[in-house]
């Protein structure tokens, strides 16, 4: 048994990924609470008021598409659900995911571990990406024969597929995440660089189906060129990368200092 609530984000254009998400998760014994995704794939983001293209533009280099407001739109809506409800720790999956064999069991262990360390301090933790960098180590979790380490995720990981969220990470996001100037997984990111309230889990506990996103159009190949990029878009990204970077290496150095300290 969990002891967390699952939302799940599907549009209600794709009853199929639905079904498929329904029965992967009925293979575990789990349920989950669907979230209609905001469908932004003919969206003209101008239209949206709580899009700001000029900040965007300044920030990313380029401006958004429909979909990628879709998305983040469809993670707040997870949220807010999430914090209507009396829990304490809320799992928001997208409907491509795919749980690993122990992924609801160590999902849980995770929230155990937590309890036996006190409140929460960490905001929400990515168990579902498999590309990390700059992290500390903090614990390992078992379940039978299967493990996976818990790291502080200093410089966040992008894939927002797989999202386990404390009720303080949820309300302080959404109480932040507007107006939008970036895609989700990059405002999810730059927020966490900069409190290092964030984690990962190593191996992930899910994956996904390969399945192309249908909230987030700019997954696809033919939405990656460069439409809408500014002049200097590169020094932009460049810029935007290595600012994130560099908070999470203070964060590292920090992290390590203390644990020396705490060892000596």
């Amino acid at each position: 048994m969990i002891s967390f609530p699952v939302f799940l984000i599907n549009l209600d254009d794709s009853p199929g990924r639905l079904a498929t998400a329904q029965d992967h998760l009925a293979s575990h014994g789990v349920s989950a609470v669907r979230i209609p995704g905001y469908n932004g794939r003919t969206l003209d983001p101008s239209t949206v008021p709580e899009y700001d293209g000029a900040a965007t533009l300044r920030y990313m280099g380029r401006a958004l598409n429909g979909g990628e407001i879709g998305c983040y739109f469809s993670h707040v809506r997870a949220l807010r659900a999430f914090l209507d409800s009396e829990a304490e720790y809320g799992l928001v999956l997208e409907d491509d995911m795919l749980p690993k064999a122990d992924a609801f069991a160590l999902t849980q262990a995770l929230i155990d571990w937590q309890a036996t360390r006190g409140a929460p301090d960490w905001y929400v933790a990515n168990i579902g990406a498999n590309r990390m960098k700059i992290m500390s180590k903090l614990d390992v979790l078992e379940c039978g024969h299967t493990h996976t380490t818990i790291y502080r995720g200093h410089y966040f990981p992008m894939l927002a597929t797989s999202l386990l969220w404390t009720r303080a990470g949820a309300q302080a996001f959404v109480d932040s995440c507007l107006p939008i100037d970036c895609p989700l997984d990059n405002a999810t990111r730059r927020w966490l660089t900069h409190n290092d309230m964030g984690l990962t889990l190593s191996p992930p506990l899910f994956t996904t189906t390969g399945a192309a996103s249908d909230i987030d159009t700019s997954h696809t190949a033919e939405k990656r060129g460069t439409e809408g990029r500014v002049d200097g878009y590169g020094r932009l990204k460049a810029k935007r990368m290595y600012g994130d970077k560099l908070r999470a290496l203070r964060h590292k150095v920090r992290f390590v200092l203390r644990s020396r300290s705490k060892a000596s």
